[in-house]
């Protein structure tokens, strides 16, 4: 899967995301200060999902009506407990992030929003 890291979702994440194959650019890689308008624009542009910890994304996509390519935003968490939600998400939800869904997970409970 292809996904574009926001520079709040880690180093660990994006770690753990390229170790299992997949295609993964980090925002802060480009410019440690783009804006969150710039960086859901240049997911959309190539076809990635976006992850983050941010909330802003999500407000954008509802109260805007912005293009998306899919969203997993996950809990805001230590580093190996942030992992840890990342691949349990990935294992049961990565269909539906492949086809455009917006991914909320926390510790308590994962909520899908399908287009």
């Amino acid at each position: 899967m292809r996904f574009l890291l926001d520079v709040s979702a880690g180093m660990a994440v994006a770690d753990q995301l390229e170790s299992t194959g997949h295609d993964v650019l980090r925002a802060g890689d480009d410019d440690p200060r783009m804006s969150d308008d710039a960086i859901l624009d240049w997911a959309v542009r190539e076809r990635r999902v976006l992850v983050t910890t941010d909330l802003d994304f999500e407000e954008m996509i509802w109260t805007q009506a912005r293009p998306h390519c899919g969203l997993l935003r996950l809990e805001n968490l230590p580093r190996a407990q942030r992992v840890q939600l990342l691949e349990t998400t990935l294992a049961q939800y990565a269909a539906d992030l492949d086809a455009g869904a917006i991914v909320i997970a926390t510790r308590r409970h994962v909520r899908v929003r399908r287009r």
